[in-house]
Order: C-alpha cells, then structure tokens, then sequence
C-alpha cells in the first residue's frame, strides 16, 4: 500500500487543547489498557544496560503513551531510571496522572519541546511511541540526525501497520472509544460531552488513526532514511517490525557503537 501523508487534527496548532487532550487521553489508556508497549520492554532494558544511560527523554508523549506500565516495570531493573515526558503541546493533567504510577521515576516538560529541536538540558535515550507517522520523511530523517549528531542512544516504536487491515480496525475505533470513555482518568466532564453528546472524539480519533495508519512508514522505507544520514554507520542499528497477538510492533533503535 503506497504511503499517503494526509493531515490529522491532532497536528494543527488551531485545534483546540480540549480535544487534542481528551484524544491523547484515550489513546494513553488504550495503550495501558491493551499492554501494547510490553513487548517493548526487554528492548529498553537491554539498551539502558548496553549504554549505561538511566535517563529517558520520551519526545511527543501526548498524555504519558505508555509509560505508566513501562516505567515501573523498567525501575524494577534500574532502580535510578529516570524518565522525562514532553511534547509540542503537552496534555499536562494527563502527563501527572502518568507520573503518579511512578512518581520517583517520571518527570515531565511544562514547556513544549518540537521533537525536531531537542534542548541541549534534556540529554538521554530518545524514544518515541506512535508518532513517527506524524513526520513528513525529511523530518524523520532529521529526528535520526539529531540524536546521532547529540551521540545520544534513539528507541522509535509505533503499533501499527500500513495495510487495509489496520485501515478497517481504525474505521471502527469510535465503537472502543464510546465503551472505553468512562473508565479514562482523569475523570472530565467535556470528554463525556464531546464524546457523547457532541460525539468529536470519536470522530476525529477515528479520522487521525485511519491517516495514521496511511502515514505509518514500513521498515524498509525508514531503513533506507537512515542509511542516508551522515554518521549513521557509526551507530548499531536494529530496523525491524515483528507481530505481537494482534499488534504489529515496529521498532528503529540505534545506539552508538563507542
């Protein structure tokens, strides 16, 4: 299936922060709720151990992604983890909830951070969960550039695939979304009423995951942006997507090799 990069809602600086939280919202408790990031887990470890680094600057978190489960399921490991949660428009009720499940593990940036422009005062192992579609190939290409032009370890993960299955699956999401809604935290008043009563949530969760899944690049497409980097090759790179139950899990994690 060709890539189409078609525009989310999530994307546009004018779409309003209500919305965009309560999308980022569900999307954190679906991720939790579904253990989709676990398989990720022994991939981190292994790179925390092989780096020696503790701290994790996690770029375009939304509400917190995964790390409710996977921080403290890493700290079982290394006990003085640290991970750092930011975004270019940061969902900061949700981004507090996420630090309670872990509190001596999870800080997070009040201030946007573009994760095309990362601050030098935030060094650490970059991950990414479920945004790598958000970014034109240039960019991709860019976020790569900068961590190895930082030196600094890169781990980029999405859940999904580019098919007509995963397509299908999206175009249904808004069924999920009216049954999942009342269980989210924090409780919000505006996400039953733009779920329920003015049903744009699942409207627009519905719209951004099916150009989700049509932006989502395969493995060999972010190989060969890769490969193109200047400097790359002084990095060990793993490239690959593997199934897991239902969830395609792709993963381009790079560390350098001094």
């Amino acid at each position: 299936m060709k890539r189409y990069h078609l525009f989310e809602f999530e994307d546009f600086s004018w779409f309003p922060a209500t919305l965009r939280n309560r999308m980022t919202d569900y999307l954190r408790f679906a991720i939790t709720l579904f253990k989709m990031a676990d398989p990720v887990i022994p991939i981190l470890d292994r790179l925390m151990t092989d780096t020696g680094c503790r701290t994790i600057v996690d770029l375009a978190s939304g509400g917190g992604g995964p790390w409710g489960r996977l921080a403290p399921a890493l700290a079982e490991r290394h006990p003085d983890l640290t991970v750092v949660l930011t975004d270019r428009y940061p969902n900061l009720p949700a981004m507090r909830t996420t630090k309670e499940r872990a509190p001596d593990h999870i800080a997070y940036r009040e201030a946007p951070v573009d994760a095309l422009d990362v601050p030098a005062d935030l060094p650490g192992i970059r991950t990414q969960f479920l945004s790598l579609h958000h970014f034109e190939p240039e960019e991709v290409a860019a976020i790569f550039r900068s961590a190895i032009a930082a030196r600094v370890p890169i781990a980029v993960f999405e859940f999904q695939e580019r098919s007509v299955a995963q397509v299908i699956q999206y175009a249904l999401s808004p069924i999920f979304v009216l049954l999942l809604t009342p269980f989210i935290r924090p409780f919000s008043l505006n996400r039953l009423l733009f779920t329920y009563l003015i049903p744009l949530v699942p409207i627009c969760i519905m719209w951004d995951g099916i150009v989700s899944a049509l932006r989502t690049y395969t493995v060999d497409e972010v190989r060969a942006l890769v490969a193109a980097i200047p400097g790359a090759d002084s990095y060990a790179w793993d490239i690959d997507a593997e199934k897991e139950g239902p969830v395609t899990v792709f993963r381009a994690v790079g560390r350098p090799r001094d």
